[in-house]
């Protein structure tokens, strides 16, 4: 549940444990908070503020991060609304109507449920939606945040600097400038409500990257999280499953890891655990993904959206050499804080599995990969494996 605005149902919805309920100052802010990771449980509803007026942008952009969204208004029914409470309904009769948003295909009111209203089409130019996406896709937004300026302005030679322009007005965000937006012949006060727009949309962005980031990547080694791991598969499989292509986990631990705590301590430990994603990092496709998944154990999903980059070449072949590689970087590190006797004694044991061959979900998969992990332990260490389903692209190499 997000108010935007002083709606004056706070303290009402609060009392139900069932609503998660977030209160922010603007639109803006109202599409950050729908766009952050943990909101892709049940439906969301947004509540406006009486008087304000939904615009088509704000709603296209609601709804390409959740298309189930509905949007309630404090008040009477306003274009684009989905329905209405009143800001002096009983709580219970509150809670009703918003458990009723969130469950149904149409947001009621506390007199008539209100018609169905479709999502509005695409706009013919960009719009926050536009902005959204790249948000969503960890790419830079600003360039297009000022090709938005420039269609509002009518003109093409607005641009955004950085610093402060004396004929330009401050692009800021709560104190903080990120730089100036200009134009030539066009007034500081005629520029200003773009540049605060533009403002807050670079403030999002930052956030979004930062709360993103504490979401998904474990502060210790700078791997991404389980969290992060279970979504990004879960993704990457249904593109493979469309496309046709091969998707490869790696699951992997250092081998006697334990020894090296209770010798050298925890800080040489961590120490092991960071360089040892660094060193993975170093051979691996930018596409692929390191992350940690429990203490000392770590995946890697091997997706190349591009498909083989050789002609010929096949994808567990080549994630199996990359393993090894990365073995041999793991073995020939030398860790300045493990004392004379452990350079060149780290080792590594892993297991591979291989989308269609040995499984088809992610929980098979990860299942595969670590049964042959735990068999690399017991045959000895230093040995990543994979299973007799990819054996026929893979060679001769060991099973």
């Amino acid at each position: 549940m997000i108010l935007v605005g002083r709606t004056g149902l706070d303290a009402r919805l609060r009392l139900d444990p069932g609503v998660e309920l977030v209160r922010v100052k603007n639109r803006v802010e109202a599409v950050g908070e729908l766009s952050e990771p943990w909101n892709g449980g049940g439906r969301s509803v947004v509540i406006v503020a009486d008087g304000e007026t939904p615009e088509a942008e704000f709603m296209d952009a609601l709804r390409s991060l959740d298309p189930r969204v509905r949007v309630l208004g404090v008040g009477g029914q306003r274009p684009g609304l989905d329905g209405t409470v009143r800001a002096d309904e009983e709580a219970e009769v509150l809670r009703r109507i918003i458990r009723g948003a969130a469950t149904a295909e149409r947001a009621p009111t506390a007199d008539e449920p209100a018609p169905e209203i479709a999502a509005p089409p695409e706009p013919a130019r960009a719009g926050d939606g536009s902005l959204v996406r790249l948000m969503l896709s960890g790419q830079d937004l600003t360039e297009a945040a000022v090709q938005i300026v420039r269609e509002r302005l009518g003109r093409a030679d607005a641009a955004f600097v950085l610093g402060q322009a004396p004929s330009g007005s401050p692009v800021a965000w709560r104190g903080r400038i990120f730089g100036a937006l200009e134009c030539t012949g066009i007034e500081s006060a005629v520029l200003a409500p773009h540049a605060d727009w533009l403002g807050a949309w670079m403030a999002l962005r930052d956030q979004h990257v930062q709360l993103r980031e504490a979401a998904f990547v474990d502060a210790l080694t700078g791997a991404y999280n389980r969290r992060y791991f279970d979504l990004f598969l879960s993704s990457v499989l249904e593109q493979a499953q469309d496309q046709r292509r091969a998707i490869t986990v790696l699951v992997f631990d250092v081998d006697d890891l334990k020894t090296f705590n209770d010798r050298y301590g925890h800080a040489a430990g961590d120490l092991i655990l960071k360089e040892t994603v660094r060193l993975l990092q170093s051979v691996i496709r930018p596409s692929d993904r390191v992350c940690r998944i429990g203490g000392d154990e770590f995946a890697v999903v091997f997706h190349d959206p591009e498909g083989p980059r050789a002609a010929g070449s096949t994808p567990p072949k080549s994630v199996f050499d990359m393993a090894i590689r990365f073995q041999a970087e793991v073995g020939g590190k030398r860790f300045p804080k493990l004392g004379l006797e452990a350079p060149g004694a780290l080792t590594v044991s892993g297991g591979l599995s291989t989308y269609p061959w040995d499984g088809r979900t992610p929980d098979e998969l990860l299942a595969a990969a670590d049964q042959r992990a735990m068999r690399s332990k017991r045959e000895g260490k230093n040995v990543i494996r994979y299973g007799p389903g990819a054996s026929d692209v893979c060679g001769d190499a060991a099973v």
